[in-house]
């Protein structure tokens, strides 16, 4: 095929070449440089935003691994490169992504700040001098652990609205890396924790878990500067942006955040929807809007309801929330909404629920010396037809503390 044709293709032809590539590929008919080298002419001059969304069309339609369409990420990063160096998205501030942009400029500092941290350590051999270096750099250790706000902020609230537009896999690609950052940080946690009790293993593992942090974050930095905030730009409308921003907003900004940069936010009016002076109807009692609403908040626990058709519909908004939620998520696919490795319980309970096998999951975790009690009801109309899924979660930490009885109200 002539340089000419393949650079004219349309998304179906490239489609179709990447398909048969893959095929071949699984074949062994062909080697991974030469799947590179083909790839280089399927998708040159190609946006961002048109490949991810081949991308999903060969998962979602063609059925193949994710992991396998995963990997063509890198591939393809790495085939435009060049052109992605020189690419720049051009943004006002107060921009949802501008916040973002700026965000990734003072991640990159404080990278650049644990790289240095870490070759220091390296050249050390002394026990008490790493300490010493690790208690010197609790500020910088802080600004990284605060990575968890950044990445849950895409995943609430930038996320939903590129899946609306088909974009898919890049989204979960970056969701899988947020986890291999978090099980990271969390390693670094603990590290920081016993700083002064070290052990002689410790010496050499600390370096070497702030290099990997380092790497991995900066990789992911570059595919989101360079792929999604592109594809985002060339997908969401004005709207939406302003929803995106709202939801940032509503989950609040990481330490380092530059507050000049987020503009005011006003709310939108759809928070309880149509406000009118007529009742909601119940089987047992009824409600204005507000009363329901103002009910709802009210709830000592999280509830969040998913339709017979795996769409979250709706959840309470109470002051303290234990995971993150916002309006962003509402029509979303629930399978979206988790990380990528536990996609496969929550389909395997829903399978549950709608088959009539069970009625009832329940989990409970340790999150910041809390417990958390969580727990999925199914959903059924008075002839047991499986309407949906009811998600609770609580903290139970006081709840499993009582003892004896308290039958006097008091003050405290």
């Amino acid at each position: 095929m002539s340089e000419f044709i393949q650079n004219n293709l349309s998304r179906e032809e490239r489609l179709n070449l990447m398909r048969n590539l893959l095929i071949d590929m699984d074949k062994g008919l062909i080697s991974p440089q030469e799947v590179k080298e083909r790839f280089k002419k399927i998708l040159e001059n190609v946006h961002p935003a048109e490949i991810a969304i081949i991308e999903n069309t060969l998962i979602v339609q063609d059925h193949f691994p994710q992991e396998k369409i995963h990997k063509l990420c890198d591939v393809h990063i790495d085939i435009f490169r060049e052109s992605l160096e020189n690419e720049e998205i051009k943004v006002q501030p107060g921009h949802p992504l501008y916040i973002l942009y700026d965000e990734h400029k003072k991640i990159s500092f404080v990278l650049g700040k644990v790289m240095s941290i870490a070759s220091k350590i390296e050249s050390l051999n002394n026990k008490e001098e790493v300490i010493k270096v690790l208690l010197e750099n609790f500020e910088v250790f802080d600004a990284l652990l605060d990575l968890e706000n950044h990445m849950v902020r895409e995943e609430n609230a930038l996320f939903p609205f590129l899946e609306r537009h088909d974009v898919v896999q890049p989204p979960q690609i970056l969701w899988n890396e947020h986890d291999s950052v978090r099980a990271r940080l969390k390693d670094l946690k603990k590290y920081l924790e016993k700083a002064s009790n070290l052990e002689e293993a410790d010496l050499k593992e600390i370096p070497n878990l702030l290099k990997y942090i380092v790497d991995l974050k900066t990789s992911h930095i570059y595919k989101e500067n360079k792929i999604l905030f592109p594809t985002a730009i060339d997908r969401l409308n004005e709207e939406e942006w302003n929803k995106v921003l709202e939801s940032m907003s509503e989950i609040g900004y990481a330490k380092f955040t530059d507050r000049n940069l987020i503009p005011e936010v006003i709310e939108s009016q759809d928070r309880y929807g149509k406000q009118e002076d007529r009742y909601v109807y119940l089987g047992s009692g009824k409600f204005t809007l507000d009363e329901l609403n103002a009910f709802f908040e009210a709830l000592p626990f999280e509830v969040t309801f998913i339709n017979k058709d795996d769409i979250v519909q709706f959840f309470n908004r109470g002051e303290k929330r234990i995971f993150v939620r916002t309006k962003s998520v509402l029509g979303r696919s629930v399978q979206n909404c988790h990380p990528p490795k536990s996609v496969h319980i929550v389909n395997k309970i829903l399978e549950d629920f709608k088959s009539g096998k069970r009625d009832l999951a329940e989990f409970w975790i340790n999150l910041q010396g809390r417990l958390i009690y969580i727990r999925y009801f199914a959903v059924r109309d008075t002839n047991g037809n499986y309407l949906g899924t009811l998600e609770v979660t609580q903290d139970v930490t006081d709840i499993k503390k009582l003892e004896g009885e308290k039958r006097i109200y008091s003050e405290e």
